[in-house]
């Protein structure tokens, strides 16, 4: 039930439902929204507040069009937002971002909303026009400085905010499945416009230390480190995201994630997202080689079913009296129509497989089974 002073809207499942029915918007700028919801928990996770879409609808109103948390910070909202109408205060921002397309940052207030209730209204341009809002909303606390990591993300996310209101972000391309890509909390290390190291969060510190690299990173390339710099050099060479999975030394798997900040045509710098999957992959490798296994079994078997296929013709071919000849044909049939179901789950995962290869036999099984001279099918 949504709390008092937002009024809610039939509930929707999808951005595009909602974007589809109660918006203008055409399917670029529908594919541009999805791709922004795509990638904006990393955006999330470095400001450490709530993200919520609103786009405006067809009957002069702001609606919630998708919300993300953090996995970094604390939520503001408990409740799920999507499809709920703005309020009075947050309206005046919406409306002026989206006329003006610059961020508006102010207060907001609501019975459902905690004291010293902040919002930040960032314009989503495409096409060098504003077609939706996205804002970062937050409680203002306290008492309690941004240490070296929330100034640090604080200013990554001050890029991305930038470069949603210059309309190049998210990036056209995808560079990669972004659901699989490494989170903030995996760790983080932010380049600088020559590619030269300028921030190490602690969990990427860490993956530096297991690859064997102990000296300090800040103020020096991946290259010099003796880390692979493939993905931050793609990406400053390309101007697009690059995911890319690499062994660093004989015992460490890596998934690195390199997104470049975009100043006009170039490129201003980068983050890379670090995330140690070795022992994912481990298991990985532990699982295909069981599997390899299986469908081996799988092979055997129906060797071995066809040998004892072939045993039973060999030994009906000796027998004279009528009743036990059928009786072995009937056998060979049953154990032929085993064997073919051994051989489709001895296949490789993928494989194409022509249907008739399946029906052909099973039909020609099940005709030698069901008729008799006497009673033809």
């Amino acid at each position: 039930r949504p709390a008092t002073g937002c009024a809610r809207l039939e509930p929707m499942s999808k951005l595009t439902e909602i974007l589809r029915e109660q918006t203008t918007l055409d399917r670029d700028q529908v594919s541009h929204l999805n791709r922004l919801v795509s990638e904006w928990g990393m955006l999330a996770d470095f400001c450490f507040n709530d993200l919520l879409l609103y786009v405006p609808t067809t009957e002069d109103s702001w609606v919630v069009a998708a919300h993300v948390r953090p996995a970094t910070g604390q939520t503001v909202y408990h409740t799920d937002w999507v499809g709920a109408q703005a309020r009075a205060s947050q309206t005046t921002f919406l409306d002026q971002a989206l006329g003006t397309g610059v961020p508006y940052e102010g207060e907001i207030h609501g019975s459902d909303l905690p004291p010293d209730s902040h919002l930040l209204a960032i314009p989503v341009s495409f096409r060098g026009a504003p077609i939706a809002v996205v804002t970062r909303e937050w409680v203002e606390q306290g008492g309690r400085r941004p240490g070296e990591l929330e100034r640090a993300y604080g200013a990554v996310f001050e890029r991305f905010e930038q470069m949603i209101v210059d309309g190049v972000f998210p990036f056209p391309q995808r560079g990669g499945d972004s659901s699989a890509a490494p989170r903030v909390g995996d760790g983080v290390m932010l380049l600088d416009v020559e590619a030269q190291v300028k921030y190490v969060s602690p969990n990427a510190n860490s993956a530096l230390h297991r690859v064997g690299i102990q000296a300090s990173a800040v103020g020096m390339r991946l290259a010099e480190l003796g880390f692979h710099d493939g993905p931050v050099r793609q990406a400053f060479e390309r101007c697009e995201p690059v995911i890319e999975e690499f062994e660093q030394g004989p015992n460490v798997t890596l998934l690195c994630r390199c997104v470049p900040f975009v100043d006009g045509e170039e490129v201003a710098g980068a983050v890379l997202l670090i995330r140690d999957v070795t022992e994912l992959r481990k298991r990985d490798r532990l699982l295909l080689s069981k599997d390899a296994t299986i469908r081996e079994i799988h092979h055997r078997v129906k060797n071995n079913l066809q040998t004892i296929s072939s045993l039973l013709r060999l030994q009906a071919r000796r027998l004279t009296h009528p009743e036990a000849i059928a009786a072995v044909g009937e056998s060979v049939r049953r154990i032929r129509t085993i064997a073919l179901v051994h051989e489709a789950l001895s296949r490789e995962p993928g494989d194409d497989v022509t249907f008739m290869e399946i029906v052909r036999p099973l039909l020609r099984l099940a005709e030698e089974g069901l008729q008799s001279p006497d009673r033809p099918v």
